[in-house]
């Protein structure tokens, strides 16, 4: 699982403390590390010290400084809003709950090696296709690729419950420098609206790393993520304290919300709601550490009837078991039938995510090669599919996706000669069912509507085989169509929403 928040310049003091400080002062845990080609580039290696984070996220060289590009400042809008200046990212990197008990129980650091190379290869992969910044030229915008990113990462092992968590927060400055020299802001996007993508490519890595080193089996992949095979349900649960407080606040807010709206809520408004509910119940960290937590996990798992051992055991076995079966891996139509299940057109990332979310893992090959594989794979499917993208040889092209800079690298471009066929039908179609005269319906009560959405009720209810209706929100588009299908209704025609 991957979850992204945003750091604010005008906390660098406090973000830096926390991170190299606070998170890395408790017993057990590890000082963070700097990673990313950028890093390297501005001279950082090795351990992070508060100071050094600290100007990073003022935005300021952390070795001389100096200013990176344009001050890091907040402003204020016209209507008197502050827009706050983003220093950067924290990406949270976090192993499937079963692998952080194993560990707990067992103490083996070579589950946190194999966590540490997942979450490495899913930043490689950021770094690669998300390390682009935003440049004004001719009224338009250029999206090219910078040198990299500056990247500290910290390793922590416990939630705030104080249950076994192994997790990474990678915190991601949002300076980049162009291949010129120029010090700009990180087009963020990337990272925002591909982190369900990103979440799973590490999730994927993960599983082929502990596969590899371990010959460990996984249950069905859910969102991306899946749970150790034989990792019993009810000991999981057990050290799911911090879910449990998220769930029962979540709960409490869906019941306000359809009580409030008379209906469930969308993913979107459900997902704004977990994130609300995991802020309401968020609480600070006790200081634990590993060493004061091992007796009271051994505890708890004893309490539920299980040893490390036991467990050890039941994993083994599961995965032993998992590994004479068949290998098997997505055809390139399987992985096309779900982009399409989604959307008419796609980009290198959708095409990612969907192969993470079904390749099952392939004993014998790490983290490394296994996403090197998986980067094959998407070039492979990329190029079976119809490229939408304007024939421009002679314009400037990003090294990372070989597209044009004039072109966003979040935005879809691929698709298929299905699609385009389908698409091509209903055009087709939406031309010959035209006729010369409207027929609309004479009989719709147009009681609260205004001109134009009595005009548009009509035509809905009438006799026209074809009718498209475009509104702004709030047009009332929704209480127009319920006057139309009542009038639908009455003159015994079905209707059904899709």
């Amino acid at each position: 699982m991957l979850r992204v928040t945003t750091l604010y310049a005008a906390s660098a003091a406090a973000t830096a403390a926390y991170y190299a400080e606070y998170l890395t002062r408790a017993p057990g845990e590890v000082p963070g590390v700097w990673t990313g080609a950028q890093a390297a580039g501005l001279g950082l290696s090795g351990e992070v010290d508060a100071g050094s984070l600290e100007l990073l996220l003022e935005g300021r060289d952390p070795v001389s400084g100096s200013r990176l590009g344009n001050p890091l400042v907040d402003r204020m809008r016209s209507d008197g809003r502050v827009v706050r200046a983003v220093a950067g990212f924290d990406a949270t990197f976090s192993a499937p709950k079963s692998v952080s008990v194993v560990w707990a129980l067992t103490q083996d650091p070579r589950l946190l090696d194999a966590h540490d190379a997942a979450v490495s290869v899913a930043l490689g992969h950021l770094e690669r296709f998300g390390s682009t910044t935003r440049i004004r030229a001719d009224g338009r915008r250029l999206h090219p690729d910078s040198q990299g990113l500056t990247i500290a990462t910290f390793r922590q092992t416990t939630s705030r419950a104080d249950d076994p968590q192994v997790h990474t927060h990678a915190v991601i400055s949002a300076k980049v420098q162009t291949i010129e020299g120029r010090w700009l802001a990180l087009d963020a996007r990337y990272l925002k609206r591909y982190q369900r993508m990103l979440g799973g490519l590490y999730q994927s890595a993960l599983r082929n790393e502990l596969t590899a080193r371990f010959g460990v089996g996984w249950g069905e992949i859910a969102a991306g993520q899946a749970e150790l095979a034989g990792a019993p349900v009810e000991l999981l649960s057990v050290f799911s304290k911090r879910t449990t407080q998220v769930d029962t606040a979540l709960a409490v807010k869906v019941s306000e919300f359809r009580a409030r709206e008379g209906r469930s809520p969308t993913r979107w408004e459900r997902a704004a709601m977990t994130r609300e509910a995991a802020a309401d119940t968020r609480g600070h960290k006790t200081g634990n550490g590993v060493p004061d937590l091992t007796t009271r996990w051994i505890a708890e798992a004893n309490t539920a009837g299980w040893t490390a051992r036991d467990l050890v055991d039941a994993v083994t076995v599961a995965g032993r078991e998992q590994a004479h079966g068949p290998f098997w891996e997505p055809s390139v139509d399987q992985i096309v039938d779900a982009l399409s299940a989604a959307g008419s057109t796609w980009n290198r990332a959708d095409v990612m995510r969907v192969i993470c979310d079904l390749q099952r893992p392939t004993p014998g090959m790490p983290a490394v090669g296994w996403v090197e594989r998986l980067e094959q794979r998407c070039d492979t499917i990329i190029a079976t599919g119809v490229n939408l993208n304007p024939a421009d040889p002679t314009g400037p092209v990003r090294a990372s996706d070989g597209r044009s800079l004039w072109q966003e690298p979040i935005s879809p471009h691929l698709t298929t000669e299905g699609v385009l066929a389908e698409e091509e039908y209903v055009l087709s179609w939406a031309l010959d069912v035209q006729t010369p005269d409207p027929h609309p319906s004479a009989t719709v009560d147009c009681t609260g509507l205004d001109v134009l959405q009595a005009d548009v009720a009509s035509a809905v209810a009438g006799h026209d085989r074809l009718v498209l209706a475009v509104g702004p929100a709030g047009t009332g588009k929704t209480t127009t169509v319920r006057a139309a299908a009542a009038d639908l209704e009455r003159q015994g025609r079905r209707v059904f929403g899709v």
